[in-house]
């Protein structure tokens, strides 16, 4: 599809720019501006007092107040004189004049009068004007609300812009490239900045539709504006994926609906499905004979935009053998493998036209009588007659279920042993082994025993020792587990000894033992 090219977008919006719209007003209007003080209008009195007046009355609104502010630099000499300065204001049509004594602001090197007009326009025959600067305004308001000196925007003079840019959906703009297409110079030809002071294209959707972004320059503090709308187009119409020709048993015969079911739709823009699918010509629903049919689908965009496609449909017999039968079997590796031909029993399989009378081959066999732990993918093949097929696969867990063997080492007591051990049995056995370890105990002797009518009830007893070590006294026990659950051959006696030096003279030794 033909997408819109820079050039294009560059010719759309010179055509834009040729029908800006002013928004000036004409003559005896209120200015475009906040300023009513048009300077033009002034004629200095030959009588070289430093006042001006004006030759064309302003324009006012009744009973607004207004405030004029005049910089030092556009007093002149007049500010030596303030007390003396005023200003007068006379009223049309009624000619009621008043004077009006300039207030000093000192600190920010201005003055200011305030005044509330009764009627609809003025004229001042009196205004102080010794100009080394042009820095005055006449604004509605009062004198807190000065925001700054502003020059009178002549009634012709164009404050508002517009323009439109029409954008592709597919070839979306940043606010920057945007911005690139619009210029603004100042009245000697320098290039101005431009401000984006909103935008409900970049930061929306940017879907098709209309969106304004709104663009200021400063000059002179004078602030113009253009406000451009970006108008979002989408020429893309749905996709409707070519499914080419579908293949369809005569015995197993799909529906309309079934069929669209699996169209895949698309759009650039919209949400689409095959719900949207419209059918403008059928000849394969009434269809009961094999046979070459078609089906013509339609679908549309919310842009109008529309796609169309025709599916041919060819109805044959290609239905092979049914099988059914598990996905996946599970052995352990303890169990007899199972053979070829178990494998194939585990199946029903049957043709819609040769019944039973299928050929039955395996396509991947992976497994092969294996013992090992693992998965082992098999995949079962049937024919019929025409040589239709059909496949199933099948997985062999073998599984790993033998269990761990212990084995000892001379330290770990057998059960018959440490069940016929007495307390004297107990310390020899005791000493033997703290001596294998390289640690020579004397003057062994048991300081109090828990297990000691407790060989049948399970929990934890400790047997408390008292020895010589290096000519120092010690304790020491000896934990005796009882635990009647445990079977006689996966109980395990455990010793654990330690230096007294490492674990603080504490030596614990550990014998399990069944009730």
């Amino acid at each position: 599809m033909k997408k819109f090219t820079v050039s294009i977008l560059f010719l759309f919006i010179f055509i834009c720019f040729q029908g800006l719209i002013s928004q000036a007003g004409t003559a005896n209007e209120f200015p475009i501006g906040k300023n009513y003080l048009d300077l033009s209008n002034f004629i200095m009195k030959s009588d070289s007092s430093g006042y001006a007046f004006t030759i064309e009355p302003i324009m006012v609104k009744p009973n607004q107040a207004y405030t004029i502010v005049f910089a030092y630099g556009f007093l002149g000499q007049h500010i030596d004189h303030f007390g003396d300065i005023y200003t007068e204001i006379e009223e049309l049509p009624s000619h009621s004049t008043h004077q009006y004594i300039l207030t000093d602001d000192y600190p920010n090197q201005r003055a200011y009068i305030e005044f509330t007009p009764i009627t609809s326009s003025i004229l001042i025959n009196e205004l102080p004007m010794l100009p080394m600067s042009y820095d005055a305004i006449m604004y509605e308001g009062a004198y807190q609300n000065f925001s700054g000196y502003e020059p009178f925007i002549p009634y012709e003079e164009q404050i508002i812009y517009e323009g439109v840019l029409p954008i592709d959906y597919d070839e979306p703009m940043t606010a920057t490239e945007i911005k690139s297409f619009l210029h603004a110079y100042d009245p000697y030809g320098y290039e101005l900045n431009i401000s984006l002071e909103s935008d409900s294209y970049s930061n929306g959707p940017m879907l098709p539709g209309s969106y304004e972004m709104i663009f200021n320059t400063t000059f002179n503090q004078i602030v113009k504006q253009y406000i451009l709308e970006v108008k979002v187009f989408d020429q893309s119409p749905p996709i409707i994926v070519n499914p080419g020709t579908l293949s369809i048993p005569l015995s197993q015969k799909s529906t309309l609906e079934e069929i669209k079911q699996q169209i895949e739709v698309s759009d650039n823009v919209d949400t689409l499905t095959y719900a949207d699918l419209v059918t403008i010509e059928d000849t394969y629903s009434a269809a009961n004979t094999v046979g070459l049919y078609s089906i013509t689908l339609q679908v549309t965009d919310s842009s109008d935009n529309l796609a169309l496609i025709i599916i041919p449909i060819e109805l044959i017999d290609i239905t092979g053998p049914t099988i059914t039968g598990p996905n996946e079997v599970f052995l352990y590796t303890t169990d007899q493998p199972i053979s070829d031909q178990e494998i194939k029993d585990y199946f029903t399989i049957i043709d819609d036209v040769d019944g039973t009378n299928v050929i039955v081959e395996f396509s991947v066999n992976n497994y092969h009588q294996t013992q090992s732990p693992g998965v082992y993918r098999v995949t079962i093949k049937a024919f019929d007659s025409q040589m239709n097929y059909r496949t199933k696969n099948l997985d062999i867990h073998v599984i790993e279920n033998r269990g761990p063997v212990f084995t000892t080492d001379e330290i770990i007591l057998s059960l018959p042993a440490a069940q016929s051990m007495s307390e004297e049995e107990i310390i020899d056995w005791f000493v033997t082994h703290t001596l294998a370890m390289g640690i020579n105990v004397e003057n062994v002797s048991i300081l109090f025993n828990e297990y000691d009518s407790h060989e049948n009830q399970d929990g934890e007893y400790y047997v408390y020792l008292n020895y010589d070590m290096n000519g120092e006294s010690q304790q020491s026990r000896i934990m005796v587990s009882v635990d009647s659950e445990e079977s006689t051959n996966n109980w395990i006696k455990y010793l654990g000894i330690g230096s007294p030096l490492l674990i603080g003279g504490i030596i614990i030794f550990i014998i399990k033992k069944k009730k």
